[in-house]
């Protein structure tokens, strides 16, 4: 490969990485603004607010001592179904930036796989590394679970999950890694189905050295040069 072509792929995925992480919150941003929230967009997370926390929390103060002991109240129904509510939305919303890039990720793998025939017969044109990027979308899902052990180890604690991932579970009243775990499973396939049985040959091996430094870049140049400064 010609030292300007891997440079460019390197630009690619720090570009990539960058749109990637600005679209997944944009993924939650849609389910908020659906419900008619308030939302906030910074560069490596999204805030809203539901004003029906509001109602819950003037409920709870006046009925604090109630709610602890499960106790009875004149307001009973009403909180229980402003919390049943609240919950079931901040669920949508959770799983509003994981869905969005595992249906890009996804898109861009079903286009791969229609294209292959083409690909063989004519090789590899610059639209397909385009659905080649996008498929590649999955490897957060990959990224995510590897990072949230990582740090668990160096930490030396027992939290191995974060994220969406591990919201979206306890939401659901499930073990943590229920969500996490087999997307990481499926973003690998993906991934490693694309790398090694799509992308010519002659392009691997530069292809996965210039995903790590333009992975990597992308995440530092995002998360912490330009990001805090475009979207504090």
């Amino acid at each position: 490969m010609k030292p300007i072509k891997f440079l460019y792929f390197i630009l690619f995925f720090i570009f990539f990485t960058i749109v990637g992480t600005i679209s997944h919150e944009y993924g939650h941003i849609l389910v908020a603004k659906y419900y008619g929230f308030e939302t906030q967009l910074h560069y490596g997370s999204m805030n809203y607010k539901n004003k029906d926390e509001d109602k819950q929390i003037e409920i709870y103060n006046r009925n604090k001592e109630a709610i602890k002991e499960s106790g009875n109240y004149s307001e009973k129904e009403i909180y229980e179904n402003l919390s049943s509510n609240i919950a079931l939305k901040d669920l949508y919303v959770f799983i509003g930036g994981p869905f969005q890039t595992i249906l890009t990720g996804t898109l861009g793998f079903i286009i791969l796989l229609y294209r292959r025939n083409k690909i063989k017969k004519f090789g590899f044109k610059n639209l397909d590394w385009f659905f080649v990027f996008l498929t590649l979308f999955w490897l957060r899902e990959v990224f995510n679970l590897v990072m949230s052990v990582f740090r668990a180890i160096v930490n030396n604690s027992n939290k191995y999950f974060s994220g969406d991932e591990k919201n979206i579970a306890l939401l659901l009243e499930i073990h943590k890694g229920s969500i996490a775990i087999p997307l990481a499973i499926i973003g690998l396939i993906v991934s490693i189905y694309v790398i090694f049985k799509i992308i010519p040959k002659t392009e691997r091996l530069h292809f996965i050295t210039s995903g790590f430094l333009g992975g990597i870049a992308g995440f530092i140049i995002w998360m912490n040069v330009l990001g805090p400064k475009i979207l504090p």
